[in-house]
Protein backbone atom coordinates (compact mmCIF):
# COMPACT_ATOMS: atom_id res chain seq x y z
CA UNK A 1 0.00 0.00 0.00
CA UNK A 2 1.48 3.28 -0.72
CA UNK A 3 1.93 5.85 1.64
CA UNK A 4 -0.61 9.19 1.41
CA UNK A 5 1.34 12.62 1.12
CA UNK A 6 0.42 13.09 5.44
CA UNK A 7 3.32 10.04 6.03
CA UNK A 8 5.44 11.19 3.16
CA UNK A 9 5.58 14.71 5.22
CA UNK A 10 6.18 12.76 8.61
CA UNK A 11 8.67 10.74 7.16
CA UNK A 12 10.71 13.87 5.03
CA UNK A 13 10.37 15.89 8.70
CA UNK A 14 11.57 12.87 10.59
CA UNK A 15 15.10 12.66 8.09
CA UNK A 16 15.61 16.24 7.99
CA UNK A 17 15.71 16.65 11.49
CA UNK A 18 18.02 14.21 11.91
CA UNK A 19 20.44 15.40 9.33
CA UNK A 20 20.39 18.73 11.18
CA UNK A 21 21.68 17.04 14.36
CA UNK A 22 24.01 14.83 13.37
CA UNK A 23 27.53 15.64 12.30
CA UNK A 24 27.32 12.80 9.93
CA UNK A 25 25.39 11.17 7.73
CA UNK A 26 26.77 7.78 5.28
CA UNK A 27 24.11 6.86 2.61
CA UNK A 28 25.04 3.66 1.00
CA UNK A 29 23.08 1.95 -2.00
CA UNK A 30 21.83 -1.56 -1.12
CA UNK A 31 19.86 -4.14 -2.64
CA UNK A 32 19.51 -8.25 -3.09
CA UNK A 33 19.47 -8.20 0.93
CA UNK A 34 17.69 -9.79 3.34
CA UNK A 35 15.39 -8.98 5.47
CA UNK A 36 17.47 -10.46 8.72
CA UNK A 37 21.19 -9.26 7.47
CA UNK A 38 19.11 -5.38 7.29
CA UNK A 39 17.85 -5.98 11.09
CA UNK A 40 21.71 -7.01 12.54
CA UNK A 41 22.65 -3.98 10.93
CA UNK A 42 19.96 -1.81 12.82
CA UNK A 43 20.56 -3.22 16.00
CA UNK A 44 24.20 -2.76 15.52
CA UNK A 45 23.54 0.86 14.40
CA UNK A 46 21.41 1.19 17.42
CA UNK A 47 23.96 0.20 20.31
CA UNK A 48 26.50 2.59 19.00
CA UNK A 49 23.75 5.44 19.51
CA UNK A 50 23.28 5.98 15.34
CA UNK A 51 19.79 5.81 13.33
CA UNK A 52 19.61 3.88 10.39
CA UNK A 53 16.94 4.93 7.87
CA UNK A 54 15.48 3.33 4.76
CA UNK A 55 14.72 6.00 2.43
CA UNK A 56 14.27 6.46 -1.61
CA UNK A 57 16.68 8.78 -2.88
CA UNK A 58 14.13 11.62 -4.11
CA UNK A 59 13.01 11.76 -0.19
CA UNK A 60 16.35 11.98 0.94
CA UNK A 61 17.87 14.71 -1.72
CA UNK A 62 14.65 16.67 -0.22
CA UNK A 63 15.35 16.33 3.38
CA UNK A 64 19.31 17.44 2.58
CA UNK A 65 17.70 20.51 1.21
CA UNK A 66 15.48 21.25 3.82
CA UNK A 67 18.58 20.64 6.46
CA UNK A 68 20.31 22.84 4.57
CA UNK A 69 23.08 20.67 3.14
CA UNK A 70 23.69 21.99 -0.27
CA UNK A 71 24.49 19.97 -2.87
CA UNK A 72 24.09 16.15 -1.63
CA UNK A 73 22.00 14.91 -4.90
CA UNK A 74 21.27 11.22 -4.67
CA UNK A 75 18.66 11.28 -7.13
CA UNK A 76 20.35 9.46 -10.00
CA UNK A 77 20.83 6.49 -7.34
CA UNK A 78 18.72 4.00 -8.89
CA UNK A 79 18.68 1.49 -5.93
CA UNK A 80 17.33 2.06 -2.45
CA UNK A 81 18.94 3.69 0.29
CA UNK A 82 20.25 3.15 3.85
CA UNK A 83 21.12 6.46 5.36
CA UNK A 84 23.38 6.54 8.36
CA UNK A 85 23.21 9.66 11.18
CA UNK A 86 24.77 10.29 14.54
CA UNK A 87 25.56 12.75 16.42
CA UNK A 88 28.83 12.14 18.45
CA UNK A 89 31.50 10.80 16.14
CA UNK A 90 31.94 10.66 12.75
CA UNK A 91 34.06 8.02 12.39
CA UNK A 92 31.64 5.95 13.95
CA UNK A 93 29.11 6.31 11.47
CA UNK A 94 31.60 5.59 8.25
CA UNK A 95 33.38 2.70 10.02
CA UNK A 96 29.72 1.28 10.77
CA UNK A 97 28.68 1.63 7.02
CA UNK A 98 31.91 0.55 5.81
CA UNK A 99 32.11 -2.42 7.88
CA UNK A 100 28.34 -3.58 7.11
CA UNK A 101 29.45 -3.19 3.01
CA UNK A 102 32.58 -4.99 3.12
CA UNK A 103 30.49 -8.30 4.80
CA UNK A 104 27.55 -7.46 2.58
CA UNK A 105 29.46 -9.57 -0.70
CA UNK A 106 28.68 -6.01 -3.04
CA UNK A 107 24.98 -5.95 -2.10
CA UNK A 108 26.08 -2.47 -0.16
CA UNK A 109 28.25 0.11 -1.48
CA UNK A 110 28.80 3.03 0.11
CA UNK A 111 27.65 6.34 -1.90
CA UNK A 112 27.59 9.28 -0.62
CA UNK A 113 27.98 11.32 2.62
CA UNK A 114 27.96 14.57 4.76
CA UNK A 115 30.01 15.44 7.60
CA UNK A 116 29.37 18.91 9.34
CA UNK A 117 26.92 19.62 6.83
CA UNK A 118 29.57 19.34 3.77
CA UNK A 119 29.58 17.10 1.32
CA UNK A 120 32.31 15.21 1.36
CA UNK A 121 34.04 12.92 -0.81
CA UNK A 122 33.79 8.41 -1.16
CA UNK A 123 37.51 8.75 -0.56
CA UNK A 124 37.21 10.69 2.79
CA UNK A 125 34.53 8.59 3.95
CA UNK A 126 36.30 5.44 3.66
CA UNK A 127 39.74 7.63 5.10
CA UNK A 128 37.58 7.93 8.25
CA UNK A 129 36.38 4.33 7.91
CA UNK A 130 39.95 3.12 8.04
CA UNK A 131 40.80 5.20 11.24
CA UNK A 132 41.02 3.91 14.81
CA UNK A 133 38.61 3.92 16.70
CA UNK A 134 38.58 6.52 19.82
CA UNK A 135 38.84 3.91 22.35
CA UNK A 136 42.14 2.64 20.41
CA UNK A 137 43.56 5.86 20.45
CA UNK A 138 43.12 6.31 23.66
CA UNK A 139 44.49 2.52 24.51
CA UNK A 140 47.74 3.77 22.50
CA UNK A 141 48.10 6.87 24.37
CA UNK A 142 47.15 5.30 27.87
CA UNK A 143 50.39 2.81 26.63
CA UNK A 144 52.91 5.08 25.50
CA UNK A 145 52.33 6.80 28.99
CA UNK A 146 53.08 4.17 30.92
CA UNK A 147 55.90 2.88 28.99
CA UNK A 148 58.48 5.43 30.50
CA UNK A 149 57.29 4.48 33.98
CA UNK A 150 57.60 0.45 33.45
CA UNK A 151 60.90 1.02 31.64
CA UNK A 152 62.24 2.45 35.03
CA UNK A 153 60.48 -0.45 37.07
CA UNK A 154 62.39 -2.69 35.20
CA UNK A 155 66.15 -0.78 35.17
CA UNK A 156 65.52 -0.71 39.04
CA UNK A 157 64.45 -3.99 38.82
CA UNK A 158 67.63 -5.23 36.87
CA UNK A 159 70.38 -5.34 40.16
CA UNK A 160 68.04 -7.44 42.04
CA UNK A 161 66.85 -9.82 39.53
CA UNK A 162 70.38 -10.54 39.11
CA UNK A 163 71.15 -10.92 42.80
CA UNK A 164 68.25 -13.54 42.96
CA UNK A 165 69.44 -15.47 39.89
CA UNK A 166 72.86 -15.44 41.28
CA UNK A 167 71.73 -16.99 44.59
CA UNK A 168 69.59 -19.25 43.32
CA UNK A 169 72.34 -20.53 40.82
CA UNK A 170 74.34 -21.13 43.65
CA UNK A 171 72.27 -22.61 45.38
CA UNK A 172 71.39 -25.41 42.69
CA UNK A 173 75.17 -26.52 42.95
Amino acid sequence: MPKTRAQKGVELTKLSQNLMESKAAIAAEFSGLLMSDLTGFRQKARKQGIKLQIVKNTLLSKAATDAGIKDWDVRKVSRQLAVATGGQDEVAVAKLVYDFALASNDKVKVFSGVIDKQVVSLATILQLAQLPSRDELLAKVVGSMAAPISGFVRVLNGPLQGFYNAVKALQLK
